[in-house]
């Protein structure tokens, strides 16, 4: 396994968008599921308002993907007031689901914020964040043979 301190800016940003799209598919399916009548869902707060949150996760996440430093900002604030909402919700209903949220929150927003330098190089040297990935290249690979 490479160490994240041996990746280059290309891949760190790539790596990046590809979480945050991964976080924003997660919660889309979550709130989709919750809708189509999983009550436990529906009662941890997933619904039509958190389908919409997901999807302009993804959006963050595509746009950081093809390199938009104003993306990868807007991802990076999102992701802290999400945190910050997850723990006004846990203080009121101290429960356990607004806590895990929080933690994925703040993990998602260290790893955003870790990234943004990565970003500025990539930008200053004219490049764009690398687009690979592995499930697509390892179907392509299989389609191929």
């Amino acid at each position: 396994m490479v160490s994240r301190d041996k990746l280059t800016p290309e891949k760190r940003v790539g790596l990046t968008a590809n979480l945050t799209i991964f976080l924003g598919i997660l919660y889309t399916s979550l709130s989709i599921a919750a809708i189509s009548g999983i009550a436990s869902l529906s009662t941890r707060g997933y619904g039509i308002n958190s389908i919409v949150i997901g999807c302009v996760i993804i959006g963050l996440g595509y746009g950081t993907r093809y390199g938009s430093k104003t993306c990868l900002y807007f991802a990076t604030v999102f992701f802290g007031l999400l945190a910050a909402y997850f723990m006004y919700n846990f203080l009121l209903n101290r429960s356990i689901s607004p806590i895990v949220r929080f933690t994925f929150s703040i993990w998602a927003a260290r790893t955003l914020a870790r990234t943004i330098p990565a970003m500025a190089a990539l930008k200053a040297a004219g490049s764009l964040p690398d687009r690979g990935n592995r499930y697509r290249d390892f179907f392509l690979r299989r389609m191929k043979n």
